[in-house]
């Protein structure tokens, strides 16, 4: 068994030999041997020493044996989820027209592209060209990052927002210890304002907020897809979900640099004058003090700005 394990695993490692499945009992021993048999009850790839186990027990005669070549284990294991089919007509998509750079089904080839110059087998290519994996999950878990930036600077917002509001409320009860009759009116004018001014911002920034809470589920998911297809997946399928997820991923990197670009800082503040006078008006027409509501855009990320002008080069040219 050790002869066989040498000279499989030699087998197995020469470069652009396609990988052979494992034989899963010598796994648990520790033991890379490459599979023969696939029992189609056990679920489970076996060698040929293994195997012998089904002629050995009575339980395991009835369980049936196959070839390891003739199983597709691969497609098993990674599900496109769709990914792998033409979007116009359902069908699975073999081509790639590299005039236009599009993936396209037997029909798409036939109808759509027929006058084009080049277009390939995706298995043939996938082989060639160099994989966009890497790009897309960097531009992916930049987008993830980016979103949980503007997520995190929202909440940050939202706390001091509640802050500055509960600020003003009190200036303006210590005040009212004084000239409680004054001061009273003034906080009946005051808050009013405070208050609409901060259920529209919480408001806006909740928006903003849930936003890119959905762009970090979409990278996340997005990421996963990739991870799994590279860990999983043949070339063919990693070529087809990388195209797939190119366009998907442009737009949502552009969305969510936006998002970073449009935070606003919303200010909330109130500071009375130095010398308080009283007019012989009504208190709605005075406010004895400096009542700031604003909102306007944070520079504290300026470095993204300048750092994320355009997607990774090797995405957008793929």
């Amino acid at each position: 068994m050790a002869e066989r394990r040498s000279k499989n695993t030699e087998q197995e490692e020469v470069p652009g030999r396609l990988m052979k499945e494992k034989c899963q009992p010598c796994l648990n021993k520790d033991r890379r041997t490459v599979a023969d048999k696939f029992c189609t009850t056990c679920k489970e790839f076996q060698c040929t020493e293994c195997s012998i186990a089904h002629n050995t027990y009575a339980f395991m005669k009835n369980h049936e044996l196959v070839n390891a070549n003739d199983v597709k284990a691969k497609q098993t294991i990674f599900d496109m989820k769709g990914l792998d089919q033409c979007d116009q007509h359902h069908e699975t998509l073999k081509f790639l027209c590299e005039d236009e750079n599009k993936l396209c089904c037997s029909t798409c080839a036939i109808v759509d592209h027929r006058k084009c110059h080049s277009v390939v087998e995706v298995e043939k290519i996938a082989k060639k060209l160099p994989s966009t994996g890497s790009s897309l999950q960097k531009t992916l878990q930049e987008i993830k990052e980016n979103a949980e930036f503007v997520v995190n600077k929202v909440i940050s917002f939202k706390d001091q927002l509640k802050q500055d509001a509960e600020k003003i409320s009190m200036t303006i009860r210590r005040m009212r210890d004084e000239v409680v009759d004054l001061f009273n009116a003034l906080e009946v004018s005051v808050m009013k304002k405070v208050k609409l001014f901060k259920a529209d911002k919480l408001a806006e920034l909740d928006r903003k907020q849930s936003k890119n809470e959905a762009y970090i589920a979409i990278a996340t998911q997005s990421l996963e897809s990739i991870n799994k297809a590279h860990a999983n997946g043949t070339l063919t399928q990693q070529f087809i979900v990388e195209k797939k997820m190119e366009k998907h991923v442009n737009t949502l990197y552009n969305k969510v640099h936006e998002e970073c670009q449009n935070i606003k800082i919303v200010v909330i503040s109130f500071a009375f004058d130095e010398s308080l006078k009283l007019p012989p008006l009504p208190i709605s027409d005075y406010v004895p003090g400096r009542l700031i509501l604003k909102s306007q855009l944070s520079d504290s990320r300026s470095d993204v700005s300048q750092q994320n002008n355009k997607i990774n080069t090797d995405v957008s040219k793929c």
